[in-house]
């Protein structure tokens, strides 16, 4: 079997870093019939300040017919040492930006991997999300392109909107589009009864300024709504700076508008969660997939989103909105007339983005995908 080194910034038991995470699960879980794979990550979860209580660090762990490194430390002789010792046939990192990817492109550049690598942005390179610490990112994509640190690179996109991006700054790579890997959510929900001028809004996923938390709270402070609104905000408070700003938004709300920051939750718990709520709104600034967006699609709810991911066009199925964001007052009347629709027609619109979502995801034919894309 082809030996395939997978490196993450985040792997189990991580739960706060977002899809990453739960797309490389679905990929090891897919693939480890067909693949001797091991994943090199991080000793601890997203803005942890302490490793994990009983793993052990530094080591081959046997976990799942998989071999994982915890690495307590990230830097380029730690990463290149276990790299060696694996002697993998194909190296496929999860990042552009993090030291765990900028660590592997120096000892390429060294000459010290002669490796296949496969490279997923995993969004990174979107207008949005370049916006966002450009100074630093566009210091670094300079050297990248100077250096040629792209050669020989194979990218993995996840979506059109996402092999657009790695397109545009590198047009002369090869670029494999396969859609991420998604464990199906079968379950059925039973969602709250939708009555007319009331609805419950959530929000779940990182509080940081690429998820755009702060426009969603703008559109609702700056438009008058006649009826009810509940909105719930679930993540980790990634941003401290971010979240102060939101607060603030939230402070100015009319009486109408209620908003509880109801901190994390478990990716176990994400459907049961999402059952409670008829909108998901995440008017984010760019995803190459977005996990909380295809499971609340699966659980019925409707999407409320931006069109910078795969999910677009969702007003012609008549399953949801995605929609652009220099124009926030479609997001207004998008939630206006959600507010006075009756359960009927919820459960219609339900109904429908249900269906969409399934269509959308072929599990089996994605990791037929990506044992071709591996045995390059």
């Amino acid at each position: 079997m082809n030996k395939l080194l997978i490196i993450s910034r985040w792997y189990l038991p991580a739960v706060k870093s977002g899809g990453t995470v739960r797309s490389v699960v679905a990929l090891v879980n897919g693939l480890k019939e067909d693949f001797s794979i091991s994943i090199l990550t991080s000793d601890r979860d997203l803005g942890a300040k302490e490793a994990y209580e009983n793993v052990e660090l530094d080591r081959v762990i046997k976990h799942n017919g998989t071999d994982i490194i915890y690495l307590s430390k990230l830097n380029m002789e730690s990463i290149g040492s276990y790299i060696k010792l694996q002697n993998p046939d194909i190296i496929y990192l999860n990042s552009f930006f993090d030291v765990t990817t900028v660590s592997v492109m120096l000892l390429k550049l060294r000459g010290k991997i002669k490796t296949q690598i496969i490279l997923a942005p995993r969004g990174e390179l979107a207008e949005g999300a370049l916006s966002i610490k450009a100074n630093k990112k566009k210091v670094y994509l300079f050297f990248y392109k100077l250096l040629k640190l792209s050669k020989g690179i194979i990218f993995h996109a996840t979506s059109n909107e996402d092999k657009v991006d790695i397109k545009r700054l590198f047009p002369s790579n090869e670029i494999e589009l396969i859609q991420n890997p998604k464990e199906r959510n079968t379950k059925q929900y039973t969602l709250p009864f939708k009555e007319k001028n009331s609805l419950k809004m959530v929000f779940i996923s990182r509080i940081a300024p690429v998820k755009n938390l702060l426009y969603g709270l703008e559109i609702l402070n700056n438009n008058k709504f006649e009826g009810k609104i509940e909105f719930d905000i679930y993540g980790p408070d990634e941003d401290k700076k971010y979240w102060h700003e939101c607060q603030e938004i939230i402070k100015q709300l009319p009486e109408n508008i209620e908003v509880n920051y109801k901190g994390f939750v478990e990716p176990k718990d994400i459907g049961s969660t999402l059952s409670k709520y008829h909108l998901f709104f995440l008017p984010t600034k760019g995803e190459n997939f977005g996990h909380a967006i295809v499971e609340a699609m699966e659980v019925g709810l409707l999407p409320l989103i931006s069109d910078k991911t795969p999910w677009t066009k969702l007003e012609d199925k008549k399953a949801g909105y995605s929609l652009s964001l220099e124009d926030n007052t479609a997001y207004a009347r998008a939630i206006k007339e959600v507010l006075i629709f009756s359960n009927d027609l919820f459960l219609d619109y339900s109904n429908n983005i249900k269906k969409y979502v399934g269509e959308k995801i072929n599990s089996k034919k994605t990791l037929e995908d990506y044992k071709v894309l591996f045995k390059t």
